[in-house]
C-alpha cells in the first residue's frame, strides 16, 4: 500500500478502524454465552444436591451417638463439625464474590433484584472487564481472586491437619489436592501463568460466575469426602443399620445423552460381615467386600430422572430394607462452531473459526471440513475455502466418557472478497482544491468500511486525464501507486471547475489482481 503523509483526521480514522476490528475480534457468540449459562445453572443444582447429602451424613454422627458410645463418636463428630464450619466459611466467601460479580456486571438492576441470586440472569454476561477488575485486579492492586486462592490453600491445609497419617488419609490428601488445585498453569513453550490470571483474566462475566460455582462444588465434594472418611473411622459395629441413610454417589450429576450413568450405592458405615444388595427395576445387584454396589445404565432421554430402589441387608431380626430415590439430570451435549469474523467464509484468505463442545476438553474434539481446508492454529481453527466452492461444511465429533459421538454439522456460505475502493491519499469526497491534489502522494486501495478482515491491496498502475479548454484532453500514466511528475504538472495547471479523471486503476492483494472504479474529482 502507498505510504504517504496522512492528515491528522485520516490518522484518527485509521485508529478508529483498528479499534473497531479489535472489538469485533473480541466479540463472544451468544451460543458460547448460552453454554456457560447452562453450565452455571447445572453447577448450582449439583451444589444443592451435594450440600443436602453432606447434611445427611453429618446427621449420621448424631444417629451413631444414640446407638453407640458417645465418647467413641464425639472426637469424630467434632472433626466433622470443624470441616462443616470451614467449608461454610469458604463457600460463603465464594458466594459473596459471585454476588459482587453480578453487582459489577448489572449495577442498579442487580441491586434492585429481590430474590435468590442463584436463579439470577446476568444481562451483561459478555462483559470481560468486570470479572478481570474484581478477580484479577490491575497494575495498582490485586483482585479478590488472589485472596480466594489463599483461602483455598488454607482450607486444604486445615483438612490435611484433620486427616490421620494412614493409607486412607494419605489418599484423601492427594484427592483433595487434585480437586482444589491452584498451581500455576503450564503454557508449554510460552512458560507458565499464575492460577488467577489463567482462570479469570479477560473472561466473560458468565464464565467467571460458572468458574466460581465450579470451585464451590469442588469444595462441597471435598466436604463429602471428609464426611465419608470420618464416618468410616467410627467403629461400624456400634451402628444399628436400620437407622442409617443410603449413600448414592454417581460419577456425574449431569449426564450427556447417549453416555452411561455410573453410580455407587452403599451404606455410610458398613460391617465387612454385612453384604447388602440392591433391587433396582426388578433386578438385583450384589455389593463388593466394602459394601459398595455399582449400578450402570446408558441414558438415552433428556430431562429429569430418578434412580430408585431398595437396599437390603441382614439385621438382628432378619433382612432389613432401606428405600432410596436419587434425582439426576440428563442433557444434550452442545457443540459450538463459531466463525470469529462473520457468518460466511471468504475465498483467498484464512477464516478464523472457534470450535468447542460444552464440558469436553479441546483434545477430545475432532473437526472435519468439506469444501475447504481446516487446520488448527493456536487455540482455534482456520478455514481456507477451495477455489470454486460455494459452501463449506464443518462436522464436529467429540469423545464423551470414552465414546466418540457426532455432535454437530454446520454449513457456511463461501463468497469472493469484495473489490477495494480507490482513493486519493489525503482527499475525501468528490472535490478538492488544486493545492490539495498537487500535494497528494498518490492512490490508495481501501477495503469497504464494513468489511471485517484487515486486508492490504496495493495500486500498481493508473491514468490521469484532464479536460482543458476547447474540449481537448491531456492524459498521463503512472506505473505505480504514486503520482508521476507529469501528472503533478497537470495538477498545477488546473483551474476551478475543471474535472480530473483517474481511470484504468489496477491493484493487487490477497484476491489477486483487480480493476478499481474510476475516480472523478472536481476542482473547487
Amino acid at each position: 500500500m502507498a505510504q504517504g503523509i496522512l492528515s491528522p483526521r485520516q490518522r484518527m480514522i485509521n485508529m478508529m478502524y483498528l479499534v473497531l476490528t479489535a472489538m469485533l475480534a473480541l466479540n463472544v457468540s451468544n451460543e458460547v454465552l448460552d453454554a456457560f449459562e447452562t453450565i452455571e445453572s447445572r453447577f448450582g443444582q449439583s451444589i444443592d444436591i451435594v450440600k443436602q447429602n453432606n447434611e445427611s451424613k453429618f446427621n449420621s454422627f448424631d444417629i451413631a451417638a444414640e446407638n453407640s458410645s458417645v465418647e467413641k463418636v464425639k472426637p469424630w463428630k467434632d472433626k466433622a463439625q470443624n470441616v462443616k464450619a470451614i467449608t461454610h466459611e469458604l463457600t460463603s466467601y465464594i458466594d459473596s464474590l459471585k454476588k459482587e460479580l453480578i453487582f459489577a456486571a448489572d449495577g442498579k438492576k442487580a441491586r434492585m433484584y429481590n430474590g435468590d441470586f442463584s436463579k439470577y440472569k446476568i444481562d451483561n454476561r459478555e462483559n470481560t472487564d468486570v470479572g478481570t477488575q474484581l478477580l484479577y485486579g490491575n497494575e495498582e492492586s490485586e483482585g479478590c481472586g488472589y485472596d480466594l486462592r489463599r483461602k483455598i490453600e488454607s482450607y486444604k491445609i486445615k483438612l490435611t491437619e484433620i486427616l490421620s497419617d494412614t493409607e486412607n488419609g494419605k489418599k484423601l490428601i492427594s484427592t483433595i489436592a487434585g480437586m482444589l488445585k491452584t498451581d500455576d498453569v503450564d503454557e508449554g513453550l510460552d512458560g507458565s501463568k499464575d492460577w488467577v490470571y489463567a482462570t479469570f483474566y479477560n473472561a466473560p462475566a458468565i464464565s467467571d460466575l460458572a468458574i466460581l460455582s465450579s470451585i464451590s462444588l469442588d469444595v462441597r465434594n471435598c466436604e463429602d469426602q471428609m464426611m465419608n472418611y470420618l464416618l468410616g473411622e467410627i467403629d461400624a459395629s456400634s451402628f444399628k443399620f436400620s437407622n442409617l441413610q443410603v449413600a448414592v454417589i454417581p460419577n456425574s450429576k449431569y449426564i450427556i445423552k447417549g453416555t452411561p450413568l455410573e453410580t455407587e450405592i452403599f451404606l455410610a458405615a458398613y460391617d465387612p460381615s454385612v453384604r447388602p444388595t440392591a433391587r433396582i427395576g426388578g433386578t438385583n445387584f450384589d455389593s463388593d467386600e466394602q459394601g459398595k454396589i455399582l449400578f450402570k445404565s446408558t441414558q438415552n432421554s433428556v430431562g429429569t430422572h430418578h434412580l430408585s430402589g431398595i437396599v437390603e441387608y441382614p439385621g438382628p431380626d432378619g433382612m432389613e430394607q432401606v428405600p432410596f430415590d436419587f434425582p439426576y439430570q440428563v442433557g444434550e451435549a452442545a457443540a459450538v462452531i463459531s466463525p470469529t469474523k462473520m457468518n460466511v467464509f471468504y475465498l483467498g484468505v484464512d477464516n478464523p473459526v472457534e470450535i468447542s463442545v460444552s464440558g469436553v476438553p479441546q483434545e477430545k474434539i475432532s473437526a472435519l471440513c468439506t469444501g475447504g481446508q481446516l487446520r488448527k492454529e493456536g487455540s482455534g481453527y482456520v478455514v481456507t475455502p477451495n477455489t470454486g466452492s460455494r459452501t463449506c461444511e464443518i462436522s464436529v465429533s467429540a469423545e464423551v466418557n470414552g465414546v466418540r459421538q457426532q455432535m454437530k454439522t454446520q454449513v457456511f456460505r463461501v463468497k469472493k472478497l469484495p473489490t477495494p475502493n480507490a482513493a486519493v491519499s489525503g482527499i475525501t469526497g468528490k472535490s478538492a482544491t488544486r493545492s490539495e491534489l498537487a500535494s497528494s502522494q498518490g492512490l490508495l486501495a481501501k477495503m469497504p468500511d464494513d468489511f471485517e478482515f484487515d486486508l492490504k491491496y496495493t495500486v500498481t498502475s493508473f491514468r490521469v486525464s484532464v479536460t482543458g479548454s476547447g474540449g481537448y484532453e491531456k492524459e498521463e500514466p503512472s506505473s505505480g501507486a504514486y503520482f508521476s511528475a507529469a501528472q503533478k504538472t497537470l495538477f498545477n495547471n488546473l483551474r476551478t471547475g475543471q474535472r480530473v479523471f483517474i481511470s484504468d486503476i489496477k491493484a493487487t492483494g490477497p484476491g489477486g489482481a483487480v480493476d478499481l472504479a474510476t475516480l472523478d474529482i472536481r476542482i473547487k
